[in-house]
Formats: structure tokens, C-alpha cells, sequence
């Protein structure tokens, strides 16, 4: 269960550029990922050239560094400030990159450890080996740089992580003088089915870059494939309909493993681990649930802050700090008194906290 993916895989990227000056066209398709079937607005398979290269647009190829993983694995990592091709930084050295689409792909690269050397030996990894959740690419001028910073808490786009990343203008560049963009982001239809999803301007439309120098993807992949099937090269032919394998018990909302063509695991669900619900893991202690409990005199409390169980309920009674000489705990089922928790304070100075499985009309 630990072997790692077969061969390694690095994502593979595919700009198209508009140069600043006219260029011969390709005499082949620059299509890394074939045709593509093109709307607008609500129409789909519009009449579009697709073929960039066609149509004189120029393209250059990158790759990530190579990633391996094992079943059940979650990469999601930021995979460094990567150089652009010498010749791209030294023809746009101080002039504009007009970035009129782009392609990836997850490969298979051949020899291991050398991406790039051999692309016409690059094996497209399938969607059911490895599902890429989503993608964030960021293209870098020479004017400016990804900083790495503290995560506000409450900033949801970090999703929990301390750190996060942004592109910034480099110290000491207060005003450049020019109104082209010094960096860009791409992260656009970047899900499990970017590889045909179309990321291409219309006809006279672009994202501006000045002095291009690197790049950097931060890619979000989960390891589904199943071992018993392989993962290497030779391999991939095997078990092409996906069959679900081992999963953690919070998996499909706790639900028994279907026959579904989809893996459990596809959004990241929590085990024992990390962040494990104590419905699924009770002995485990990975997810802490504290609750905070007031008390009204009178009245009913807001829905969405009614106690669920009878054990929220005198727990919360005994932390509010309610003036009894003694409390006693009572759980019933009486469709005529009030429902859920509440306490009545007695003649003799004890107080009842009562749960109430059955009452119609709502206390607490």
C-alpha cells in the first residue's frame, strides 16, 4: 500500500504566446490535448479554430518537478519558483508576452527524474489514477515575486492552511511606469476535467505579462488508484472502469461502498487521523466539538441553537452557573410540556433539568 505511483508525474504545461513581433505559423497542430469542443454563452460547439498554432500563434512547453504519492494521498503543495525557458526570458526581456491560452497535462515522464528530456515519451496519466481537484498557476515578471505569508485564520481561501502564497511587486518598486500587468494567475476550469476544458481567448484577446521570468503551480491531486492494478507504464491499460477500493468510514457521508464509477476519497474526506467526526471515530480525538450554553428566562431559543442531545443539555445546565441548592437530570418523552432542554427551579431550592424527547411545542 505504500508503493508510490509507478515511474513519477510531473504536470506539463502548454502557454500559447501571441509574439511581439509576426511569426511563421506551426505546420502541426500545437494541440497538446486534441480538439476541443468550444461554446458561447449558452451555445456549445460553436465554430472556433481551436489550433492556435494555425492561426501563427507560437507555444513553449514546461514541467513541473515530478511528484509520486500513495493510495489516499492528498498533494497539495506549492511546487516552487520555476524558470521559464531562457529563450522566452531573454525574447521578452523588458517587452510584453501577449498569453492567449494554455494546456496541462499529467504525465508520465521518461527517463524518471528528467522532465522535459523526452516529450514525445510523456504517457498522460488518467483521471482515475490520480484526480486533479483544482490547480494554481502563477506567471511571474521580473519586477515582481511570489511571497510566502501568514494566513488571516478567518481567510477562507487559505482553507486552513497557515501560510498562503501571493505575487507581489518586488521591495522597491513603487511605481514602474507601465501600465502591463508584472505578474498573472491562471485557474480557470481546473478541475478533473481541465485536460478538455479550453482555456482560450477569443480572436484579439490576451493576458498581458512585461518581462516574463518564472513560473509556479500549486497543484491540488488525490492518489485513487487502486494497487492492485498497477502503476507503472505497462500498467496502463489495467482496470480503465474505475472500481472503489479502500476507503476511510467518513467516505460517502459514512454510507457502504457502491459500485459508483467514483472514488470515496475524491474530496479529501477527514479519517482518524485528522479532523475525524466522532461519529465515525469516537475513540480517536482528531475533531473536538466545545459548546457554549446561556440560558433565557423565558421565551424559546433560536433554532439553530436548540441543544440536540440530552447530554448537551445537562452538561450545559451544570456550566451556567444556574443558583440551585442540588440539580437533578430528568429525560422525557411528554408531548405536553415544552420540548427539548430546560430547567424549572422547585419549592425547596433544587433545580430539574429536564430533556424533552417528545414535546410539541419547543423550549430550548
Amino acid at each position: 500500500l505504500l508503493s508510490t505511483m509507478g515511474g513519477a508525474m510531473a504536470a506539463r504545461l502548454k502557454p500559447c504566446l501571441l509574439a511581439a513581433a509576426a511569426t511563421a505559423a506551426h505546420g502541426f497542430s500545437g494541440n497538446m490535448n486534441g480538439k476541443y469542443s468550444v461554446s458561447s454563452g449558452v451555445e456549445q460547439d460553436v465554430p472556433f479554430n481551436d489550433d492556435f498554432a494555425s492561426k501563427g500563434h507560437e507555444y513553449f512547453d514546461v514541467w513541473a518537478p515530478e511528484i509520486a504519492t500513495t493510495y489516499g494521498e492528498n498533494f497539495w503543495t506549492s511546487q516552487g519558483i520555476l524558470p521559464l525557458p531562457d529563450h522566452i526570458i531573454k525574447r521578452f526581456a523588458n517587452r510584453t508576452i501577449a498569453i492567449t491560452g494554455y494546456e496541462q497535462d499529467q504525465v508520465m515522464v521518461d527517463p524518471v527524474g528528467q522532465p522535459g528530456l523526452h516529450p514525445d515519451r510523456d504517457l498522460s496519466v488518467p483521471i482515475n489514477w490520480v484526480y486533479n481537484h483544482h490547480y494554481m498557476i502563477y506567471m511571474i515578471g521580473a519586477t515582481s515575486e511570489l511571497r510566502e505569508i501568514v494566513a488571516d485564520p478567518d481567510d477562507v481561501s487559505a482553507h486552513g492552511a497557515p501560510t498562503r502564497w501571493v505575487a507581489t511587486d518586488k521591495p522597491g518598486i513603487d511605481s514602474r511606469g507601465s501600465s502591463i500587468p508584472n505578474r498573472q494567475f491562471f485557474s480557470e476550469g481546473n478541475g478533473g476535467e481541465s485536460r478538455k476544458s479550453f482555456h482560450g481567448y477569443p480572436n484579439g484577446y490576451a493576458q498581458l505579462l512585461e518581462s516574463p521570468v518564472s513560473w509556479n503551480i500549486i497543484p491540488m491531486q488525490i492518489d485513487t488508484r487502486r494497487r492492485d492494478c498497477g502503476v507503472t507504464r505497462d500498467s496502463i491499460g489495467n482496470c480503465s472502469k474505475f472500481e472503489p477500493w479502500m476507503e476511510p468510514k467518513q467516505a460517502r457521508y459514512g454510507r457502504r461502498v457502491s459500485r459508483a464509477n467514483y472514488s470515496g476519497i475524491l474530496e479529501c474526506p477527514c479519517n482518524s487521523r485528522y479532523g475525524g467526526d466522532p461519529i465515525f471515530y469516537p475513540d480517536a480525538k482528531t475533531k473536538l466539538i466545545s459548546h457554549q450554553f446561556s440560558a433565557i428566562a423565558s421565551g424559546v431559543c433560536d433554532a439553530s441553537k436548540r441543544v440536540a442531545s440530552a447530554g448537551d443539555c445537562f452538561e450545559g445546565a451544570a456550566s451556567i452557573g444556574i443558583h440551585a441548592r442540588q440539580m437533578r437530570n430528568l429525560t422525557i418523552s411528554d408531548e405536553s410540556q415544552v420540548g427539548g432542554c430546560f430547567v424549572t427551579m422547585q419549592d425547596d431550592g433544587t433545580a430539574v433539568v429536564t430533556y424533552n424527547t417528545a414535546g410539541t411545542r419547543p423550549g430550548t
